[in-house]
């Protein structure tokens, strides 16, 4: 499936591996084609080109990129957008460098487990090469070429996690949390540690813009509408240990 718009200069694409999302979101035309953001793109190498394939065949032309956390499937990138500005927050960014050989071990069995491609030592070449972004309240524009993000950054699913919020549009790009396709996931892969705690603080933290939003997109599972559903979806699962 290639990129769907779910809001006004916001599109969606979902992988076929775990309903993983992919996010661009379009600024500004340029002679060299319209500024976009590329959020969390994923997850097969194929998957990968062929966002690049798109982009371009949508006239846009990635300018940065960002990585909700420093898990693997969130840190990739697709061949053929060198040049982009990659960031994160400042502690994925660290953590992102400190695991890099335990993140490429990973990405190495899922192509082993699901078929490797052309595409895959470039791939892997490219996993988890981010930058922290600062300790802005919201995103480098890029001299005005891309519009205006806002980073939510809390220690939910993952610490250093992020969502990115567009006041625009109203869109929520919420990473791995308010999904209806995976349950909270409040034990960290890096650390080793469930910390409910920083769980419910983080949907604390996200509470506000949730309230707002009139579009979420999850990191993995299906955008929706009605995002105070998936709120109070996640709180009641949490308290339940479900």
């Amino acid at each position: 499936m290639g990129f769907e718009p779910v809001a006004d200069g916001v599109l969606v694409r979902t992988s076929r591996r775990l309903a993983t999302t992919s996010t661009l979101v379009l600024g500004h035309r340029t002679a060299e084609g319209r500024a976009a953001l590329l959020v969390d793109p994923a997850w097969d190498p194929v998957e990968l080109a062929a966002i690049a394939e798109e982009v371009a065949g949508l006239g846009a032309r990635v300018l940065a990129g960002f990585a909700t956390h420093a898990h693997h499937d969130h840190l990739l990138w697709p061949p053929g957008l060198d040049g982009a500005w990659r960031w994160a927050t400042p502690t994925t960014a660290r953590t992102a460098l400190r695991e890099r050989d335990r993140l490429l071990a990973e990405a190495r069995q899922d192509a082993a487990r699901y078929g490797g491609s052309d595409h895959t030592p470039r791939v892997l070449d490219l996993l988890g090469r981010v930058e922290s972004y600062g300790d802005r309240a919201t995103l480098p524009d890029l001299g005005g070429l891309l519009p205006e993000v806002r980073v939510v950054e809390h220690d939910g699913h993952a610490p250093g996690h992020a969502a990115l919020w567009l006041p625009d549009s109203r869109v929520l790009l919420a990473g791995d949390m308010l999904s209806d396709a995976e349950p909270p996931l409040p034990a960290d892969e890096i650390t080793g540690r469930t910390d409910v705690a920083s769980y419910r603080a983080g949907l604390d933290r996200l509470t506000p813009y949730v309230a707002r939003a009139a579009v979420l997109v999850p990191g993995h599972g299906t955008v929706t509408t009605e995002p105070m559903l998936r709120l109070e979806t996640d709180r009641r699962l949490l308290e339940s240990g479900s």
